[in-house]
This record gives C-alpha cells, structure tokens and sequence, in this order.
C-alpha cells in the first residue's frame, strides 16, 4: 500500500537550508517500507528525514493502540513499552533535580508528547502540571498518577492559555513532522527564566552512526529529525534560551551497562576495520543526548518569522 509523505524543502529545525543528501537507509516499519532519504541542513547542521511522514501519518502512528503494547526492540527482544519507561526512572530522575533546581515558581509546566507521563510526575505538584498525550491508551496511564490529561495532537495545541514556565518534550520532539514551528509557538511564551527539557534527540555524528551508516539502530522514518546538539543549542538561543545542562545517558538506560559497554566496544573496534553489511550498530554513549536550557531574563519575545510562525495548518 503506496503512503504519501511530505516533501519540506527548508530544514525543519532552523527553517533555513539548503538540505543536502548524506545517506538512504530502509526500516521497514507501520505503514511504511522502502527507502527512505537523510538529508543535512547545510545552515544548523541537523539531519533530517526528506521526504517524510507528514501530520496525517504520525497521527494514524501515534494513535495506534499496540504503540503501548509488548513488542520487540531493535535487538528483537521483547519489551513493554510501559515497563521500560519505567526503566529509564533512574534517567529521568537526573533531569528532575534539574528542572525542580531552575525552575521558577508559578505558571504552567506543559509535557508535550507525555506519554504515561513518567517524567511529568516528577516534577512537584505544587506547580501547575499538564500532559499532553494523544495516545488512549498512553494518557490512561498518565491519568493514573493523578496528572491532568489533554488527548491533542501538539499541531492542535491552543497555546492562549497562562505563560508557561516549563516545557518538556519527553522523547517526543523528534517525533513532530514540524518541530521548528512548535518550537516557535510554545518558546515565545516561556516566562523569563523560564525552562524548556528536551530529551531523547539523537545525535547523527554519533561514533555507531559514522562506522555503520545505513545500520545505524536509531534511523527510522518516525524519528524525524537528527539534530546535532550544536544545532538545537544554536536555534534555542535565537529564542534568548541558555544551555544549563547537557546529559549524554547511557548507564541509567535500559540500554548500557558496563558488561554491555565492554562488548560493545570490541564490536566497533571490528567496524573501524571491516565496516559490516547487514548488522545493527549497538548502543553507545553519546548516540543520544538531552538538554536543559533556561530562558534570559531580560530578552525581548522574536516577532513573528517564516516559515516556524506559519499558521500550523498551512505547514503540511
């Protein structure tokens, strides 16, 4: 069955370009097969899927109900998708005594893409929390920790409501077929020392990514964009956003511990030599990346820019 995708000619990250090819990979995976193109912005430096799923078909993805139900990891082991939220506690945790640290008192905290909202929960009660979390069967589970629940799409968002003191993509931003013109819409209404967490993004230059290319685990068409970190660093900063905490997770995931890390090394020792066909590269330090970054104090909103502030809409 053919599925369309959208072809976006600027990056989806800086809204500039141009994009350049770097590789094609094929992951087959729901609704979806064949080859698929990486490109890079010349201008940030993110790589991005081009074309790629559009608004419609992340939706039809995202809503699915066995999205949250026991399925197989990129090693083909079996895993619920609840239980290894939970699993990643330990990480989570790291980046609460953070955000609670800077985060300033009053306002909203917005959990864009929560999922069961593990992460949302850790931030104190005393402060104004919501989950936005499409998924039925995902934003049940968020109910459950006695969080407020709104079941929208982020492209849907209404954002008129009180200034937000703290925004969290949770392993969500690179899900969003735009997330150049959510950024745009939800950083401009951060309060002045105001707190965005952005966790998960996956790094292109990673060492797995250069020695295996198209067997890189992490390629896959619904992780839609690969920013570098200089590249959210820099686009953040347009916003009068300052980086306050970098963390590179592996030893508090479910994917690295030391056993995993010895072996793993002697793994891409072999690839420097022999670059394999047909394997999957295995989890490393610095494949991933999160960030914490707190809004100035004194710096004025940006005024409306093309193509981030276009109506959201219109951007599909």
């Amino acid at each position: 069955m053919a599925v369309e995708l959208t072809h976006t000619p600027v990056c989806r990250l800086c809204g500039q370009g141009p994009l350049e090819p770097r590789l094609v990979f094929r992951a087959p995976t729901y609704s979806l097969s064949g080859d698929f193109y990486l490109v890079a912005c010349s201008k940030c430096g993110t790589w991005q899927i081009n074309p790629h799923p559009g608004q419609k078909l992340c939706q039809a993805y995202f809503s699915r109900p066995e999205l949250w139900a026991e399925g197989l990891d990129p090693d083909n082991n079996p895993v619920s998708p609840v239980k290894r939220a939970e699993e990643r506690l330990k990480e989570y945790i790291i980046y609460a005594r953070a955000v609670n640290h800077f985060l300033p008192k009053g306002g909203l905290v917005m959990d864009i893409g929560a999922g069961t909202g593990l992460m949302l929960s850790l931030i104190p009660d005393s402060f104004s929390r919501l989950a936005i979390e499409p998924n039925q069967e995902a934003a049940e589970v968020a109910r459950s920790r006695g969080l407020e629940v709104v079941r929208e799409w982020a492209e849907n968002l209404n954002f008129s409501h009180k200034p937000l003191s703290g925004l969290i993509f949770n392993q969500a931003l690179d899900h969003l077929p735009r997330p150049d013109i959510i950024l745009n819409r939800t950083l401009n209404r951060l309060t002045p020392g105001g707190l965005i967490l952005i966790t998960g993004l996956i790094n292109p230059l990673s060492l797995p990514a250069r020695l295996y290319g198209q067997g890189h685990r992490l390629w896959n068409p619904f992780h839609q964009i690969y920013p570098p970190l200089s590249a959210v660093q820099s686009v953040l900063a347009a916003y009068g956003l300052e980086t306050v905490g970098v963390w590179r997770p592996y030893f508090n995931t479910p994917y690295g511990n030391t056993v995993k890390l010895i072996a793993d090394f002697f793994k891409l020792m072999g690839a420097l030599f022999i670059r394999p066909k047909g394997a999957v590269s295995p989890p490393w330090p610095g494949s991933t990346y999160s960030l914490l970054a707190r809004k100035k104090v004194l710096f004025k909103p940006l005024s409306a820019r093309s193509p981030q502030a276009a109506p959201i809409g219109s951007a599909y």
